[in-house]
């Protein structure tokens, strides 16, 4: 219980408040800087802010984790709670210093006048931090959905591969098979992680290209401009596999069909962002597509949804021609970034 956030902020802001408070008297002549200001001080913190605060809300949690809520009942453990240590201050300070004014029947005002505004005050704190938390959850929520959601074709076309291999090319359709169960076991695997190195991301990807380079053959090439030093950059699972998928998918019939990846890091916004590019030679986006960002398929929707939840996350899609006026597109390029 002692590990709730409340027990462990709250210690420091109420000595914070009472060494201000403090300061306040002996800033307009109150009382002076002296050994016996000092132990005022203490008893202060100990006796009224600090064990009282920490006692109502080992109380309140407590009764909280029993299933019992009330507002009204916690509202009033911590106004006795403070008007109990209240009432413990003042006895401490008689003792202690001749001359001092007990303060009588006003500790039960002062534990109210303390107690209700600490105690709505740690709620409101409370709410804020459980919205906070709601919408973490949801985020990731989110994210894992996106993640599970495979394209149908890749699972349709690397079956329909292994099928068409299975009698003519046994050892390839065999190794079509690793490939895929490899690519499904990262998915599993990666299903509760926020992120994985870009080396992984890249391993997975090549496993992914030999399936497709068992349908395509030599018509299919792949570039890779990684420098060794972004390998460990720290990238979202299965972020760049609906990339590279649509590319394939999209330019199947291509006589020969070139994808690029490049990852290079640049500074913007202050910091270090990973910006991952991949470009092919195939017949670019429509017009459509370019616009809203994603097509009809599942998976350049899902990315676009999922960078959005990265710090400084953005996608962009591009067509490259062959020459500045030309209208004929000669492949296609997406972009993601997000910071490193």
């Amino acid at each position: 219980m002692l590990q709730q956030p409340f027990f462990k902020y709250s210690f420091f802001i109420l000595l914070l408040v009472d060494l201000t408070f403090t300061a306040g008297l002996i800033m307009f002549g109150v009382t002076s800087i002296s050994l016996d200001t000092l132990l005022a001080t203490a008893i202060w913190f100990i006796c009224f802010y600090w064990l009282p605060a920490w006692l109502a809300a080992f109380i309140i949690l407590s009764i909280r984790s029993r299933g019992f809520h009330s507002v009204f009942l916690e509202c009033f453990i911590a106004v006795l709670s403070m008007s109990l240590g209240l009432s413990i201050t003042n006895q401490l300070l008689l003792f202690t210093f001749d001359g001092y004014p007990s303060m009588g029947n006003f500790v039960f005002f002062g534990g109210f006048t303390w107690g209700v505004p600490i105690y709505f005050i740690t709620r409101y704190i409370e709410s804020k931090g459980k919205i906070s938390q709601e919408k973490q959850a949801r985020k990731q929520a989110q994210l894992q959905t996106l993640r599970y959601q495979l394209n149908p074709h890749f699972m349709f076309n690397s079956l329909n591969t292994i099928s068409a291999y299975i009698h003519s090319n046994p050892n390839l359709a065999d190794e079509v098979l690793h490939e895929l169960a490899d690519i499904l076991r990262y998915s599993l695997d990666t299903g509760e992680a926020n992120s994985v190195s870009l080396q992984q991301e890249i391993a997975i990807i090549d496993k992914y290209l030999k399936i497709e380079k068992a349908r395509f053959g030599d018509r299919l090439t792949v570039n890779l401009d990684i420098p060794a030093d972004l390998l460990n950059a720290q990238v979202p699972p299965l972020i760049l596999q609906p990339i590279v998928e649509n590319s394939v998918k999209h330019n199947a019939q291509q006589t020969q069909l070139t994808i690029t990846i490049k990852v290079e890091k640049i500074a913007k916004h202050k910091d270090d962002i990973i910006r991952i590019s991949i470009s092919d030679n195939g017949s670019g986006f429509s017009e459509e597509v370019l616009v809203k960002g994603y097509g009809k398929g599942v998976g350049m929707k899902n990315l676009q949804q999922r960078m959005q939840q990265l710090a400084h996350g953005k996608v962009s899609l591009t067509n490259v021609s062959s020459d500045m006026t030309s209208t004929s597109n000669t492949g296609a390029t997406v972009m993601v970034e997000m910071a490193l």
